[in-house]
């Protein structure tokens, strides 16, 4: 091919794929001059706002047709990469396009404030809205029951601490009881001799009048004060027989049983009382009459067989 015959193809870039270029730089044998052309913009003034004026609104319409607000102040930011400040003059300049806004729809007589009475179909449904106010309500409950419980253990510790305290004091009256009683048995063998005279065995006149209960108003506090002014010799001797005879408070379960004391005490027993037939009975004082040793009891069945 002669280079007349070489003809200079024209190929925008738009025109030309990846592959076609890479094929195109393959093919060295072949070469063929690739001019790039450029398409050309043309900025036609007049057809542009020809057309805006055919398809633009007229300019006596109401505002509420267009609801269309310029901002009095224009947006200049000195640094367009501060995210903060962009957003923020955003802001400023829709709320003035807002309150403008506003104004010209009152001044029309225009509403756009949704009414009191206005009635509006939910985005969710009632059986929706049914199931989130019964998770509130268990949520609540919940809340309420933890509250409670909190109230509960509070109030078992406070408990827990007055039982503590009543039993503490408890205690100490019981202590304080036994170290009286203590007391008193100690001045009561100390005042041994005097028990010889027939004053009481537990004497409770050692007590001081201090810690007798006194009864304000008729006069009962003085009833322990004339009983003992009022013992004689007599009643004291007639007291201490009773309390021989019936015994003067304290244990009465097992008062008769033996004790080690009672056990080592042989003063009681007599051999010739125990060899002599006055105390023998029954079987033994006829087998001793005879001189023959008393007969064994049958056992059970001889006694039914001998009973038919």
């Amino acid at each position: 091919m002669s280079d007349s015959e070489h003809s200079e193809q024209e190929f925008t870039l738009e025109d030309l794929e990846g592959s076609d270029v890479e094929m195109i730089s393959e093919d060295e044998e072949n070469p063929i001059d690739i001019v790039p052309q450029q398409r050309v913009t043309i900025n036609n003034e007049q057809a542009l706002k020809r057309l805006r004026e055919q398809i633009g609104l007229p300019s006596d319409l109401a505002f509420s047709e267009t609801q269309s607000v310029t901002s009095s102040k224009a947006i200049e930011l000195v640094d367009p990469d501060d995210d903060l400040k962009r957003e923020v003059a955003f802001y400023e300049q829709a709320l003035e396009a807002a309150v403008i806004g506003r104004d010209r729809l009152k001044k029309e007589g225009i509403p756009f404030e949704r009414p009191d009475d206005y009635f509006a179909e939910m985005v969710k449904s009632d059986e929706h809205m049914a199931k989130i106010r019964q998770r509130l309500l268990d949520e609540n409950a919940s809340i309420q029951a933890s509250e409670r419980a909190k109230a509960q253990r509070e109030l078992k510790k406070f408990g827990k601490k007055v039982q503590i305290e009543k039993r503490l004091e408890r205690e100490k009256a019981k202590s304080d009881a036994l170290d009286k009683i203590e007391t008193l048995k100690k001045k009561r063998q100390q005042n041994a001799a005097s028990m010889d005279d027939g004053t009481d065995q537990f004497d409770v006149a050692l007590a001081s009048d201090d810690e007798m209960p006194a009864h304000s108003g008729d006069g009962k506090g003085n009833n322990n004060k004339k009983r003992a002014a009022s013992s004689t010799q007599d009643s004291r001797n007639k007291r201490l027989k009773k309390n021989q005879k019936f015994g003067f408070g304290g244990k009465k379960r097992n008062a008769k049983s033996n004790t080690a004391d009672s056990s080592a005490d042989m003063s009681g027993f007599s051999v010739k009382r125990n060899k002599s037939s006055s105390f023998k009975t029954g079987a033994h004082k006829a087998a001793a009459k005879k001189g023959k040793p008393a007969a064994k009891r049958p056992g059970k069945t001889r006694r039914m067989n001998a009973r038919k």
